[in-house]
Formats: C-alpha cells, structure tokens, sequence
C-alpha cells in the first residue's frame, strides 16, 4: 500500500476500566505526540468514550502508517488487543505500537504479542518520535532508547533511557481533540471541570504500589505560573468552572501548594481530586490549610491504606494512622472533603486482623463528619510492586499471557493467601460506600424517568438503610442487591442510554 504523502498516525485511548472509566482527556496519548512534526505527520486521536469511536477507528486506520495505542495493566489490555487486531484487519501494513505502564514493565511479554510490532517504555515523546521517523523510512529502531522491536523472530529491547524532568517536554496538543468540551467532566463542585496534570512520579516508595517502578521514585512538577496559564487558557476557551488535578502526588512540596493556592483565589474556580499522604498534610502550617480553603479546594484523596501501624510498617508506607487523625479534623473545619482508600491482603500480614482494624476504624468515622467516603482494595501483584518477591514465595503466579492480564482489577482474585471471600467483599464495599456517600441519590435524580422518581427514591433510601447495616455490622453474605445493582452498571446503556453515571 502506497503511504500518502503526510503519513498518518493513528493514536487510540482505549477505556481503562470497566466500572470507573476515566472520563477527561487522553493525557497519555497526548504527552506521546507532543514532540511530532505536525507538519510531516497528520496525527488523529481517537478516545474509546467518542460516539461510534469504533467505526472512526477503523475507517482511521484503513491508510494510516501507526497505531499507537496505551496499555495499563488490566482492563485496558483487552480493548488495546481488540483495537490492534482491528486496525490489522483493515490494513495488514499498519504498525501497531504499544506504549504505557504495561509494556513498560512487562516488555517482553508485551511485544511478543503477534499483534504488537513495537513497544515504547517509560516517558514516551523522545522515543515515540524516534520510533515514527524510523518507522518512516523503512529503519529499525536500533539505537532508540526506551524502544522494543522484532527481528528475525528475536525480540530486541533496548535500554530504557533515564528519567526526565517533566519541565523538559512540550505541552500536550490539546489542538489534536476535535472537540475537547467532551473532556469536561460534571463532579460534586463543578458542572465544567478541566483535568491537568501538574507534576509526575512520587518519592515514596510504598511496597503495593507500582509508580516507584515507573518513575523510579522522582518527582518533578511544572511551575506554578506554567499552571495558572493554563487554567487561564481553559477558562477563557471553554468557560470552565473547575479544575480536576490527576497527579499521583499533589502535595510533595508544601511551598509550591501555598503558592498555587495563592495564584487560584483570584481565578474564582473549585477545584479538587487530588491525591496525598497523610504525613504531608500533618505537617502542613494552618497558614497553608487556610489557602487551600480561600483557594477553592473541594476534596482530597487520601491513601491511609490501613488502620494499624503494624500493616502500614510492613506497606513501607512511612506514616502512621496518627497521621490520618491529625488530618482530618483540619480539612473539616476548613470543610474540605477527604476520601479515605484502604488496601487489605498485604504479604504477610494477618488479613482478618486488618481488615478488622479497617471497618472498626471506617465505623469510628461515619459517626462523624470528618470523611466523606472511603474506598477498599484487595492488594493485586501488579507488576513492578515491591512487594512482588514476597508474593512470588507465596505462591503467586503471573498470567502467562496479555489476554490474562486483561482480567485484573483492584478486586481480582488472584493472590493465593488471601481469601476468596474479600475480594468479593471489597467489590461490594466499593457499591456500598458510593451509596453512603450519596452519590447515587444524585444519580437517581437525574436520571429516572419523572414519574418513577419517588419510587426509585424510596428504593435508593432502602438501599441506604441495607447497606449501612452491612458496614456497621460486617454482614456481607447473601449480596442480592449488590448483584442486582452490577447488573444494571454491566448493562447501564440499556437502561440509561448514554447519559453519563459516575459510579
């Protein structure tokens, strides 16, 4: 097939996850083309939650040179295989490239995939424009860092490169979004919310977590007046009035927060869905407390991970549940919400010990005002987690294959010395807290249809009750509600159409 005279890639965002889909822009593709020639290349984005985005793929690809598509581990796989295989159907000379956290820590398994014919590791933008031009001309990426290719049946992975400083890449070409009010997200403070991403990496290194192996433990973050301008730029574009922050640690550097908030007042906006530690925020001045309130601060995600000291020692999390207590009376006076996500099933822990810790804790706390909502996980060997040695003596198998990995979630049942019974449990605490919270009587309202309104309302309350009961008193068994209510979220376009439901 005769390429046309601007090569086109094809950049496909595909959906991340089953239950919670991320619903903002594609940040991840987006960070990958910033560094290519516009002018050589025609670039089209392609994002899995666009109307009819499967029928756009494929008539994308039909002539395109590159598929480049990202790949968490989990869900995503799937969606990523199907788009590749799709992509290969309609046109056999396409190239498809793998880029993301999955082939990123697992690449050999990745790329001998028959259908993957190349991988990018790490920060994609140097390599990823490397890999095109090659590709362009006919060249394998022999020497490009962070890059996995075939040849001759081998697999060649070359060296990933260092990390860099997230100051030294190009903004993310937002132009490349044919409409990115798409991308604008409804939350409980803002009817238009922009999501940004204001720093990369976290220098903890916690032993469940993956993002050490990403990023090797360092943290760079853009400058505050690099942020302000672009909020500016959002709100005078497209009228937004709130600002979704998706760094994996927003609160490393105290300074830098006071600062951003100072520089937030005047703009008049809400903003929230920031992730810390509870460490950070303990040592926080009332001065900086009082900011991120005048600043418009609305929620902050907090990762307690467990209520005993003892869990959280061998997490190699670095604080303790003081910590939290120290926390969250500050964000109540200030009426900040906190979220509170809890993690159960660690290597070597006594997990009926923890877990117990952990409600008798989340019961403590719904007698107050001080959390908004929590969440529970059971520990999954992602790749990368420290804690991967230990899981290996236990008994934990990696899946032999991509479609494997597919299945994983937060709530897999794949770590043979936890239980069968928790992940079950926290699948269903992960329904239950969404009700507690609240969220789902916003949910019924704007959603039933005006004359099942009271009646779905009278349901939502009765499920409140229920499920209340099953919190406070640990009654988990017999979850026919539950399984009701995942039927209905597995088939929510046959119930609701496309109206959007944020469970």
């Amino acid at each position: 097939m005769n390429q046309p005279a601007c090569p086109k890639i094809v950049m496909f965002n595909p959906r991340a996850s089953l239950k919670m889909p991320y619903d903002g822009p594609p940040m991840s593709i987006l960070a990958a083309v910033s560094k290519i020639d516009l002018n050589v290349y025609r670039v089209v984005v392609v994002d899995w939650h666009s109307k009819d985005f499967e029928k756009r793929l494929e008539r994308e690809c039909a002539d395109a040179m590159v598929l480049g598509v990202t790949c968490m581990t989990g869900y995503q796989i799937g969606r990523m295989l199907a788009a590749a295989a799709l992509a290969k159907q309609v046109n056999p000379a396409i190239k498809v490239v793998c880029g993301g956290w999955h082939p990123t820590l697992m690449p050999k398994q990745t790329l001998s995939h028959e259908l993957i014919d190349f991988i990018v590791m790490g920060q994609g933008p140097w390599s990823f424009e490397a890999l095109v031009n090659c590709i362009r001309n006919g060249q394998l990426p022999g020497t490009v860092p962070g890059v996995g290719y075939k040849k001759d049946g081998r697999l060649l992975i070359n060296e990933r490169p260092p990390i860099e400083n997230i100051n030294n890449f190009p903004p993310m070409p937002y132009q490349l979004l044919a409409h990115y009010e798409d991308f604008l997200a409804e939350t409980s403070f803002a009817k238009r919310a922009a999501y940004i991403l204001t720093s990369q990496g976290c220098p903890s290194n916690c032993n469940f977590c993956t993002e050490a192996a990403f990023h090797h433990r360092q943290w760079t973050a853009r400058p505050v007046d690099w942020i302000i301008a672009l909020i500016k730029d959002f709100k005078e574009k497209y009228n937004i009035d709130g600002v979704i922050v998706a760094d994996s640690n927003f609160y490393v550097n105290e300074k830098r927060v006071a600062e951003f908030c100072k520089a937030m007042i005047p703009l008049g906006l809400k903003w929230g869905g920031t992730s810390s530690r509870s460490d950070q925020l303990a040592r926080y001045s009332d001065e900086t407390w009082d900011l991120m309130k005048a600043s418009g601060l609305h929620d902050i995600f907090l990762g307690v991970e467990s209520a005993s000291n003892e869990t959280l020692k061998a997490m190699n999390k670095g604080n303790k549940i003081e910590d939290t207590l120290a926390v969250l009376p500050k964000a109540r006076q200030r009426g900040i919400r906190i979220q509170c996500a809890f993690v159960i099933g660690v290597p070597g822990v006594d997990i009926q010990k923890d877990f117990e810790a952990d409600m008798r804790f989340i019961n403590a706390m719904r007698k107050t005002d001080l959390v908004a909502q929590f969440h529970m996980f059971s520990f999954t060997p992602y790749p990368g987690v420290p804690f991967l040695k230990q899981s290996f003596a236990l008994g934990y198998k990696q899946p032999d294959t991509l479609e494997e990995w597919g299945n994983y979630t937060l709530h897999a049942d794949v770590a043979p010395w936890i239980p069968p019974q928790y992940p079950n449990i926290t699948d269903q605490l992960s329904v239950y807290f969404m009700f507690l919270a609240g969220h789902t009587r916003k949910v019924v309202t704007a959603v039933a249809p005006p004359r099942l309104l009271h009646l779905a309302l009278w349901a939502e309350s009765v499920l409140y009750r229920l499920f209340s009961f099953r919190v406070q008193h640990s009654f988990f068994r017999l979850p026919i509600e539950f399984n009701m209510i995942m039927f209905i979220l597995h088939r929510r376009q046959w119930f609701f159409g496309d109206t959007k439901i944020y469970f």
